[in-house]
């Protein structure tokens, strides 16, 4: 059976015309939301994949500057590498502040200890 449009009339003809170019939208519409989803998904996964490596990152920084802010290794540093040494009890010097805050508390000591270098 062959199919010919001599027996339909231009309404006919338009209305069977409009339907397929709408059929054939809508199936590209759909086709095109389909690729959307697709690529967004693999958009978050790259993105979760990321956020995966950038926590571990995070922990093994954290690790580092807990070692390296380590109060003993600074101390041996100082002492090892700069030649540092520890001050004598005459090189300490003790300041009192002019006027003390009403209350003490950890923010704000009452006094403070320098140690000096020029005394010997």
């Amino acid at each position: 059976m062959i199919f010919t449009f001599a027996g339909l009339g231009r309404t006919a003809l338009f209305r069977a015309l409009v339907v397929a170019v709408l059929v054939v939208g809508a199936t590209f519409v759909y086709l095109w939301q389909h690729m959307v989803m697709v690529d967004l998904g693999y958009r978050v996964e790259k993105a979760r994949t990321e956020l995966a490596e950038l926590q571990h990152r995070h922990s093994e920084l954290q690790l580092e500057s807990a070692s390296l802010s380590e109060l003993a290794r600074i101390e041996r540093i100082a002492r090892d590498e700069l030649g540092m040494v520890a001050p004598e009890p005459l090189q300490l010097v003790r300041v009192v502040f002019a006027a003390p805050p009403a209350e003490p508390s950890a923010d704000r000591p009452q006094s403070m200890v320098l140690a000096r270098a020029d005394i010997r």
